[in-house]
C-alpha cells in the first residue's frame, strides 16, 4: 500500500490523498478487530466462568466425611452438572492440597500456581486455559475447606474443566456483531473520505481546466473561483511566473521585430555597395565603395550591439536582484575605461566627485551600461577635442559636454527608441539614450536633459535618485 502511494500512482493528488487517508482507516479496522476479539473473549469468559465456578461450588457442597474418609456424592453432583450443562463437555477432579487424588479425572491438569490467571467471584478460585485430551479447555480450581471433619489436611482442591466449543461460538457471535456494526461505520467513514477528497480537489481541477483553456500567447493571471487558502501561494507563484514569461517573450519579440526592421536598410545598402564595388573596375571608385561598405558594416554592428544591449537591459530585472552600488567607484571605472578612446579623439574626459560617499540600490552592470551610453553619446555627437565631464553628487550622476547641444524641439523625444536628433550624415542607431531611459526606469530614478548649458552650447544629462 505504501509503495502504491509513493510509486507511479502517487503522481495523482487524488490517489495520494485517498491513500494517506484510507491507510489509517485500514489500520484502525485492524486495531478495532483485535480489540473487539479481546472484548469478545473477555465477555464470553465472564459469562461461562461463573457457570464453571458454580459447578465447582456444587461439587464442593457434595463432599462429606464418613468414618474419617472424604466422600463425594457423585450421583447428585452429576445430576446437577447435567442439568446445568451448557453444551460443552465437563470434567472434574478432587484432590487434597498436597495433590493426592480423591475423585474424578486423575489426569485433569491443575491450574498453575503462578499462571497469569484471573481471580473471580471468590478469593479461593482461579481460572486458566489449558489442554486436556488433546483439546483446549477452560479450567476453574476452587480451594474448599472441610470444617469439623477431623481431616489431617482440611484443604480440598476441586478442579473443573470445560471444553471451548460453546465459548468459541459465543466469541464469534459477539465478534461478528461488533465488527459488522463498526465495519458499517468505517465504510461510511471511507465513503465520506472519498467524497471529501473529491470535493477538496475540485478547485484544482477547475484551475487545471482554466490553464488548459488559455491561448498560447495568453499570459494573464489565473484567478479560479473558490480557491482554498492553502493554494493561493501556489497560484500567485504561477501567475508571477506567467507574467515573467510573458515579459521575456515580449522582449524577444520586440528584439526580433526591431532587428528585422532596423537591420534591413544597412544590410541592403551594404549589399548594393559590395555589388557596385565588384562591377567597378576603377581602383579609386572601388576603394571608395569598399570604405563606404566598411562604414555601413560598422554601423550595422553598432546597431546590433545596441539592440542586444537593450534586450539585456530589459531582461536584467528577471535575472538579477538589486544590491548596494557605489556610484563613485562605478563612475571612476567607466571613466578610466574610456580615457584611451577620448585621448585618440583628442577629447578631454574628466571625473568630478562632489560627495564623499554615494550608494544606491540597483544593478551595477546596468548602471555601468547607462553611464557608458551617456559617455558614448557625448563623444558621438561632439566634434573631436570636446570637453566631457562625469560628475557624481549625493543623489545624482550626470554627464556634461560642450558640443552643439540638442534643439528644444528634440529634447522631449531623445529618449525614444530609434529617434535621432542628429543629422542623417551623423551615424547612429537612436538607441543609446533609450537604453539609458530603460535602465533608469528599472531603478526607480529620473533622467533629465538640459541643453544648452553654457554659451548656447553643451548638453547635460542627469540621473537622479529619489
Amino acid at each position: 500500500m505504501l509503495r502504491w502511494i509513493r510509486g507511479g500512482f502517487a503522481s495523482s493528488l487524488r490517489q495520494r490523498l485517498l491513500g494517506w487517508l484510507l491507510l489509517p482507516l485500514l489500520g484502525l479496522m485492524a486495531i478495532n478487530a483485535y480489540v473487539s476479539y479481546g472484548n469478545a473473549v473477555h465477555g464470553a469468559n465472564d459469562a461461562y466462568d461463573r457457570s464453571l465456578y458454580l459447578a465447582a461450588r456444587t461439587l464442593a457442597e457434595e463432599l462429606e466425611i464418613k468414618d474419617g474418609h472424604l466422600q463425594l456424592n457423585v450421583l447428585r453432583a452429576a445430576g446437577y452438572l447435567f442439568e446445568n450443562h451448557t453444551g460443552s463437555r465437563l470434567f472434574y477432579k478432587v484432590t487434597t492440597s498436597q495433590g493426592q487424588w480423591l475423585a474424578g479425572d486423575a489426569n485433569l491438569p491443575d491450574v498453575p500456581a503462578r499462571a497469569a490467571s484471573s481471580v473471580k467471584f471468590f478469593a479461593l478460585v482461579q481460572f486458566d486455559d489449558g489442554l486436556y485430551a488433546g483439546q483446549p479447555v477452560r479450567l476453574a480450581q476452587l480451594v474448599h475447606v472441610m470444617e469439623d471433619g477431623g481431616l489431617a489436611d482440611p484443604l480440598i482442591r476441586i478442579t473443573v474443566a470445560e471444553t471451548m466449543e460453546v465459548r468459541q461460538q459465543l466469541i464469534q457471535h459477539i465478534l461478528l456483531d461488533t465488527l459488522s456494526s463498526q465495519g458499517v461505520l468505517l465504510l461510511a467513514a471511507a465513503l465520506l473520505v472519498v467524497w471529501g477528497v473529491q470535493r477538496g480537489i475540485r478547485p484544482l481541477e477547475s484551475f487545471r481546466q482554466r490553464l488548459a483553456d488559455k491561448a498560447e500567447d495568453d499570459f494573464s493571471p489565473i484567478q479560479p473561483p473558490d480557491l482554498p487558502r492553502e493554494l493561493r501561494p501556489l497560484i500567485e507563484t504561477l501567475n508571477s511566473y506567467l507574467a515573467r514569461l510573458g515579459r521575456l517573450i515580449e522582449i524577444r519579440k520586440r528584439f526580433l521585430d526591431n532587428a528585422a526592421h532596423q537591420l534591413r536598410t544597412p544590410l541592403t545598402v551594404l549589399k548594393t555597395q559590395l555589388t557596385l564595388a565588384q562591377r567597378n573596375a576603377e581602383p579609386d571608385q572601388m576603394q571608395t565603395l569598399l570604405k563606404a561598405a566598411g562604414q555601413t558594416t560598422e554601423d550595422a554592428v553598432r546597431l546590433t550591439e545596441q539592440l542586444l544591449a537593450m534586450t539585456r537591459v530589459e531582461h536584467a530585472r528577471e535575472m538579477h536582484s538589486p544590491e548596494a552600488v557605489d556610484l563613485i567607484d562605478l563612475a571612476r571605472q567607466v571613466t578610466q575605461t574610456h580615457l584611451w578612446r577620448a585621448h585618440q579623439r583628442g577629447d578631454d574626459l574628466g571625473l568630478e566627485v562632489l560627495s564623499e560617499s554615494v550608494q544606491v540600490q540597483g544593478m551595477a552592470l546596468l548602471l555601468q551600461e547607462a553611464l557608458v551610453n551617456l559617455i558614448d553619446n557625448a563623444m558621438h555627437h561632439c566634434p573631436a577635442g570636446a570637453h566631457i565631464t562625469v560628475r557624481v553628487g549625493s543623489t545624482w550622476l550626470e554627464v556634461q559636454d560642450d558640443g552643439p547641444g540638442i534643439a528644444a524641439a528634440h529634447q522631449a523625444h531623445v529618449f525614444e527608441r530609434f529617434y535621432r536628433a542628429a543629422p542623417a550624415s551623423v551615424p547612429g542607431s537612436g538607441l543609446g539614450l533609450a537604453i539609458v531611459k530603460e535602465i533608469v526606469r528599472q531603478h526607480g530614478a529620473r533622467v533629465d536633459v538640459q541643453s544648452p548649458v553654457q554659451n548656447d552650447r553643451g548638453t547635460l544629462i542627469r540621473i537622479t535618485w529619489p
